[in-house]
């Protein structure tokens, strides 16, 4: 017998994508394209950690967050382009607008008890 296709695919939960959320936010923080590379530029934020772990990953990520500016991240400018962001998606949404319609529903609908 063959193994299924579903039991040969690689199981992804919360966790799983998680940390790869995680590493993607490191990544897109420090500017680096790899692990390698983010250990290259911060050898001392990455000093005997063990990559293979969402803990480690949530520690760098706390650190970029906190510290970032100190050692050379510009998680300020970074946070405030998000914030651009989101107020300008927030922004895009259309009034509301009263028609007598809508009027004539809402007191229909208030006097329906």
């Amino acid at each position: 017998m063959t193994k299924g296709r579903s039991q040969t695919r690689r199981k992804s939960g919360i966790k799983g994508m998680k940390l790869i959320a995680i590493k993607a936010e490191c990544y897109a923080l420090s500017s680096a394209a790899t692990t390698a590379e983010l250990k290259r530029k911060y050898p001392t934020l990455c000093r005997d950690r063990d990559f293979r772990q969402r803990k480690t990953w949530e520690y760098v990520l706390k650190t970029l967050r906190t510290h970032g500016d100190w050692i050379g991240v510009r998680v300020s400018d970074i946070e405030t382009l998000a914030e651009k962001e989101r107020t300008a998606v927030k922004s895009d949404l259309r009034p509301f607008t009263f028609t007598p319609e809508r009027i004539d529903m809402d007191q229909a609908a208030e006097n329906d008890d």
